[in-house]
């Protein structure tokens, strides 16, 4: 721990002279947590401080994705997931409890630069719609989907659907998370379909199956699990306009569907863009706005992006004409760097959890080093204090 204190202020070598001096004055610290764990009760007073989510939760939701993988390393380390309240999380909540979900429903696009802390947000959402008793539908992190190198190997061509592409790896990964995220909630709704669904001469979803037997088909049989997740989200856009339960949607890095370039080529190297996947227009279809009883939540994000095509982190430019017409109408909020209370609470988190230990953390010439050298972006602050 002593060794990760010495790298933290390697940037900062003035400022460990400074502080050995009498002029280094104490911080006045302030808590950094608050004893309200439940989502569905954050607002404004809340802002600016950390809730721990419960390890039952925590395993329910963020099992199979929704964390960036540093943050989860922390995580692990400290043996806690805790949250941090921010203003673009309560700001969309306080839409959430004041929709009309008899309308269609709103969708909600969250952007801002690289670090800014966009997947933590979501993160924090999904919490409050699994508390609410909303249904999750959710995709971790769409880019994943199309910019993994072994992605050639694993598509196939779509058997009901000409000239489009399917992966079946990938679409078993998300149910499993689709199963994991809402198992009690499926439980205890006992859904069926609401039509019969051929798969093959001797294979047949009756009408009036349970959800679970449709969910337990794509699991075992990869070849179909896209067809599934295609009927699957059917029958939730059905259901909650029937109003038999409310659902979220929640997409992170959404432009990636509507990127130009993926790593999947065909046989004679061309490039299969993401639209050419069914799972795209899957998930692009429960993001439109023709049902009712659900609330849509997408991230858009430069990284989602090839390297050469991330020159703006705005909504109309990572979605393209085509990405932006699809979700307009929509209602943009922005995730920003650290206020000046958020930086001072993360760092007070830091020391909380004992991850900092260098005195100089404690004085206020140490915490305007940390602030300067992270400019306030809780990525950069994360890897400035990362052990390696």
């Amino acid at each position: 721990m002593q060794r990760f204190g010495n790298q933290i202020f390697r940037v900062g070598r003035n400022i460990r002279n400074f502080s050995s001096s009498s002029s280094a004055t104490e911080y006045a610290y302030h808590p950094c947590r608050t004893e309200e764990t439940n989502p569905t009760n954050h607002g404004p007073e809340h802002e600016g401080r950390f809730y721990t989510v419960p390890e039952p939760v925590r395993k329910q939701l963020f099992t199979h994705g929704g964390l960036i993988k540093q943050f989860v390393n922390f995580t692990s380390t400290w043996n806690e997931l805790a949250i941090m309240v921010r203003k673009p999380a309560v700001e969309i909540l306080s839409y959430l409890k004041e929709t009309n979900f008899s309308e269609p429903v709103n969708r909600y696009v969250i952007y801002g630069k690289n670090g800014t802390g966009k997947s933590t947000t979501i993160a924090h959402l999904l919490h409050y719609g699994s508390n609410a008793g909303y249904l999750i539908v959710h995709v971790p992190w769409a880019p994943l989907w199309f910019r993994n190198h072994s992605i050639t190997r694993e598509i196939t061509p779509s058997a009901t659907k000409p000239g489009m592409y399917e992966q079946p790896t990938k679409a078993v990964e998300w149910l499993k998370h689709f199963s994991l995220q809402n198992g009690p909630l499926l439980k205890q709704l006992n859904l069926k379909t609401t039509e019969s669904y051929t798969w093959s001469k001797r294979e047949v979803t009756p009408k009036d199956s349970s959800w679970n037997e449709l969910v337990e088909l794509g699991l075992n049989r990869a070849k179909y699990a896209t067809d599934c997740i295609d009927v699957l989200l059917k029958e939730i856009k059905k259901a909650a306009t029937n109003n038999q339960f409310r659902v979220m949607v929640v997409i992170d890095g959404l432009n990636a569907f509507f990127s130009p370039k993926s790593l999947a080529r065909r046989e004679d190297k061309t490039i299969i863009q993401p639209l050419d996947f069914s799972l795209t227009h899957s998930f692009l279809s429960i993001t439109n706005n023709d049902w009712t009883n659900g609330a849509v939540i997408v991230s858009v994000d430069a990284t989602a992006y090839p390297g050469e095509l991330r020159g703006s982190h705005l909504p109309r430019y990572l979605l393209g004409k085509q990405g932006f017409e699809h979700l307009d109408p929509f209602i943009p909020v922005e995730v920003t760097n650290y206020s000046h209370k958020e930086v001072h609470s993360q760092i007070n988190y830091y020391i909380d959890r004992r991850w900092l230990i260098q005195p100089l953390a404690h004085t206020e010439a140490g915490r305007n080093e940390i602030l300067h050298a992270s400019g306030a972006n809780p990525y950069s602050l994360m890897q400035i204090v990362a052990p390696y």
